[in-house]
């Protein structure tokens, strides 16, 4: 059953702002015809995007990224320092000699990498976070965070598949405030080599559970949160569908965590990065059924390694999110930020993770997923395009099947009008969840009333797994769903 966030009400305090917000952006082109209500936004220039951030911050700027290479966003926030704004920077210790970092220390902007103090910098600082005005006392509806999977660099703008979040909210700001000064080890504008904590040394100590403007958010960070933990409970609730988009994927428990959902008849769709795709230990393996991995499934799943092109620079699809249930009626999760999904990613590197649920949230990722993964090979289809095509048939019969749920076999039956005639020998096609075709069933001649049976094996004779099945008949507009216990 899917978990409800709200019933943390009774044990942590959830903070409701008023005029929150929550806006996504996307660096690729998306599926607009899936808008459910607003567009996603495609082909965003994120660093202009997260430049209008920085010009609007009046009081501070507390800046973590991974990677700083792209100048145009350095000087601005230069820029910033240089109105008066306290700006403090976070970086990856093996891009603190980034001409761009270097320029931002040359004008006195305080830096420091996740090697400082008493940090051995052995994990990567690998966030991608800023934290906008909260260290004022003025207002609270000018606190904004950024996050997710955008390095500021030349290729993470121009030619890589990234996504970018910002939220409008008071104390989810709070966290990440508090998670930037704990690596920062002060709360001052001036860092403590002593206090300083990366990685292996840093603690739980954030909240977790929010409500931004009635959505529920969960915040997670790594190493010290179990973010992965976070993750399998979410693919957990899945009650239909489970779909991501991911750099690199070398989990097992995670993995192990859709596959159990996938054999219970729940849909896993994915795109996996090239550099990741059938790699040793990338997931992709397992999922695609190597029998050489550490758990492959059978049936294998529609996964595909991605075709991300772009004319600027290298292609990569680094993306780091899952959507669950976005296109059916059940209560949708978006899981997003900066974590790969891996052993370093949960025990060594210093990451962030965000768990929306919202409709409007999930759709967008869902416009964003539907082209990365169509443009990979796959096939999707569409609610709104399965009732098109519906209504393409020529008779109207009604389909049952009974008993449904059923263990050992079904009996199907089509039924119609006396008149209707001349259908010759139709064909029964059931397919799984993930619209793969298990079996064939032709009926005999029309008869006013057609009716065969099916034990659960495909056309090899094999058992099939449990799980939900898809039934359709040609030239007939109806359609059934079956769940196989």
């Amino acid at each position: 059953m899917k978990k409800c966030l709200l019933i943390l009400l009774s044990i942590i305090a959830l903070v409701v702002a008023l005029n929150a917000e929550i806006n996504v952006y996307f660096t690729h082109s998306v599926d607009t015809t899936l808008a459910n209500p607003n567009q996603a936004n495609a082909f965003t220039a994120l660093d202009d995007k997260l430049i209008e951030r920085i010009s609007q911050a009046q009081y501070s700027i507390d800046f973590c990224f991974y990677n700083i290479w792209r100048w145009n966003v350095a000087d601005s926030l230069i820029a910033a320092h240089y109105r008066g704004t306290a700006v403090r920077v976070i970086t990856e210790h093996d891009h603190i000699n980034n001409t761009a970092v270097q320029n931002l220390i040359n004008a006195g902007i305080p830096v420091i990498d996740d090697a400082y103090g008493v940090n051995s910098g052995d994990g990567f600082m690998h966030n991608k976070f800023a934290i906008f005005d909260f260290r004022d006392s003025t207002s609270n509806t000018d606190d904004w965070i950024w996050t997710g999977s955008y390095n500021v660099t030349d290729y993470g703008t121009e030619s890589h598949a990234n996504n970018a979040i910002e939220v409008q909210h008071h104390e989810i700001s709070r966290a990440y405030a508090l998670e930037f000064e704990e690596m920062w080890g002060s709360k001052t504008n001036t860092p403590n080599q002593d206090s300083t904590r990366f990685q292996l040394l840093k603690t739980d100590n954030t909240q977790h559970s929010f409500l931004v403007d009635s959505i529920p958010v969960e915040l997670y960070f790594s190493p010290s949160d179990h973010s992965t933990q976070e993750m399998i409970s979410a693919v957990a609730s899945a009650d239909s569908t489970i779909y991501f988009s991911i750099f690199a994927y070398t989990r097992q428990d995670l993995c192990d965590a859709m596959r159990s959902r996938w054999v219970s008849g729940i849909s896993v769709k994915g795109v996996f990065d090239e550099l990741d795709w059938l790699g040793y230990y990338s997931k992709s393996r397992d999922m695609t059924g190597d029998p050489s991995s550490n758990n492959p499934w059978v049936p294998s799943a529609p996964v595909f390694s991605d075709s991300v092109h772009s004319s600027w620079g290298p292609e990569l699809l680094h993306h780091k999110y899952m959507i669950i249930d976005s296109d059916c009626n059940s209560t949708p999760l978006t899981v997003t930020g900066s974590q790969n999904w891996s052993n370093n990613g949960e025990y060594y590197n210093d990451e962030n993770s965000l768990i929306i649920q919202s409709s409007d949230i999930a759709n967008q990722y869902l416009q964003e997923f539907v082209q990365r993964y169509r443009e990979a090979g796959g096939q999707y289809l569409a609610i709104a395009e399965r009732e098109s095509n519906m209504e393409l048939g020529t008779k109207n019969w009604k389909l049952t099947a009974a008993p449904n749920p059923f263990k050992n076999h079904v009996e199907m039956q089509l039924h119609g009008e006396p008149e209707h005639r001349g259908i010759g020998e139709p064909v029964i096609h059931i397919y799984d969840i993930a619209g793969r075709r298990v079996r064939e069933i032709s009926l005999l001649p029309f008869n006013f009333l057609l009716g065969v049976s099916w034990d659960g094996r495909d056309e090899a004779g094999n058992v099939i797994p449990p799980g939900i099945y898809f039934i359709a008949i040609d030239h007939v507009s109806s359609e059934k769903l079956i769940k196989l216990r």
